[in-house]
């Protein structure tokens, strides 16, 4: 009886954790880098910037968590151009937010177009930056 019990109570916690999660994950806003995000900032800049054929690099989560209602994101953008290697392209920050929205509404993005900034360099994999923590 009490194996019973005890299996039908981690049940109940693992299905209502298994829940919770999905309700959460259902209601939080896109990531910073997620491909509908991507597909909506580089129609902003395209409409609004009139930057055409972009690239984006090196994008960051500034704040905004897996529950929270609202994103704020940073990245780099560059118009590409030819046969030019990517580091002599003029890159531009851009800040921009997702919000979610209440209901059916799909949620919100704003585009901030910054200032010129060099091209960032390709962040190390952990392997690489593993023996300066040891």
């Amino acid at each position: 009886m009490t194996t019973r019990m005890v299996l039908s109570i981690g049940l109940v916690a693992f299905t209502s954790l298994g829940a919770a999660t999905l309700y959460v994950h259902r209601n939080a806003p896109p990531t910073c880098t997620s491909d509908w995000t991507l597909d909506l900032v580089s129609e902003i800049l395209r409409d609004n910037f009139h930057l055409d054929s972009i690239i984006v690099n090196h994008i960051q989560t500034v704040s905004g968590g897996f529950s929270s209602n609202t994103h704020d994101c940073a990245a780099e953008v560059a118009e590409i151009k030819g046969d030019e290697d990517a580091s002599d392209l003029p890159w531009w920050e851009i800040r921009y937010r997702i919000v979610h929205q209440d209901g059916s509404r799909p949620s919100a993005v704003t585009v901030e177009l910054g200032d010129r900034v060099p091209l960032a360099p390709p962040t190390p994999s952990p392997w690489v930056r593993l023996p300066s923590y040891l």
